[in-house]
Formats: C-alpha cells, structure tokens, sequence
C-alpha cells in the first residue's frame, strides 16, 4: 500500500473552494465562469510539490484549456460541478500488475476495460476529495501493457483524434499487431486515411 500516494500527503496538497458550498450543492450554471477559474487559478498558486514517487509518472494541473472544453461538454450534457472539476489536480502512477486492494481513502473507478464511449484508454482511477468543500484529486494508476499504449494514446490521440480510431489501435494493440511506437504512428496514420483496415 506504501505504493499509493498517501492521505497525509492529499490532505496537505487538497484545496478547499473559495466558492463558500459543498461542491455538490454548487450550480454549473448559474455561477459564473469566471469565478470558478479565479478559484482554480488560486488552487494553482497555492500548489506545493511534496510527492517523492518512485512510480510517480508525472502529475498536471489541468490547463485552462481543457478545463473550458470539459466545462462546455458538462453543459451540454446536463452534469454538475463536481463532475466537470474531479480532476483539476492529477497524478499518474505505474505498477507492473493493476493491484487487487486499494486504500479505502480513494474512490475507485475501473476503466480496464476502457470507458462508455471507447477511446481504447484503459486504466483505474482513483479519487481522494478531502470533505465536501474541496476539490477531488485524480490519480490514474496505467499498469501492464496498458501503460505504453496510454502514453502514445495521449501523445498522439487523446483530444485529438475521434474516439473510434483509439479503439481500433488498442484492439491492434493487445493483439500484438502494434509493439513500438513507430508502428503506432503508422498505424494511426493508416487509420486516419479512412481505412477499415482490410
């Protein structure tokens, strides 16, 4: 468990909103952007780096670019606060094999065998909300042989690419079809010019 990033550790690097409400009970829609990025820009300034990870991948705060296109995606589909904002803070950590126990601190949620609309990204997510009035943290766990076809993923097809195409390079993937990084790019290529790859 020593592995996982430590409560401790969430506590001092979590954000309590300077919105004055739980997250839950915030309106998407009817407080302004504005507000919400000065609120974000405050969490960004307030950021201390106290992580020491041997299995540590990289972390990010989420750029305000993509913070408006999943803020314009949540409007559109009705979602609210805290779903739009669980992952302004993030973290990627690698494990050979995805664990079997995870401390009961983290929500937990199982992408291994992808998400709703299927990008060919697999992984397990966990998040760490300290109480109501703070911003969860993300930390995505990429283990196995998903770990490399992740880090191509999000170098040459996450937000740039429609989802479709991610899908048919993870199933070329796993199937041994793709086992560098040139043959990934290749093959996205080939996908791109419209081929149904017969």
């Amino acid at each position: 468990m020593d592995l996982f990033i430590a409560k401790e550790a969430l506590d001092i690097l979590s954000y309590k909103s300077t919105l004055g409400k739980s997250l839950k009970q915030i309106s998407l829609r009817d407080t302004p952007l504005e507000l919400i990025l000065e609120d974000i820009a405050r969490y960004r300034a307030s950021y201390i780096d106290v992580l020491v990870q041997g299995n540590l991948i990289g972390s990010r705060f989420k750029s305000d670019d993509s913070i408006m296109r999943k803020y314009e995606k949540t409007i559109r589909t009705g979602g609210g606060f805290k779903q739009c904002f669980n992952d302004i803070l993030g973290f990627r950590l690698r494990f050979e094999k995805y664990p079997e126990q995870y401390p009961e601190y983290f929500r937990v949620v199982d992408l291994r065998k992808g998400k709703k609309v299927d990008d060919g990204y697999h992984a397990i997510h966990l998040y760490y909300q300290r109480d109501n009035l703070a911003y969860p943290i993300e930390v995505q766990l990429w283990c196995e042989k998903d770990y490399l076809f992740n880090i191509w993923s999000h170098q040459y097809v996450y937000k740039y690419k429609e989802p479709e195409i991610g899908k048919r390079l993870y199933m070329e993937y796993i199937e041994n079809l793709i086992t560098n990084e040139q043959e990934f790019v290749e093959r996205l290529k080939y996908w791109e010019g419209g081929s149904d790859g017969r």
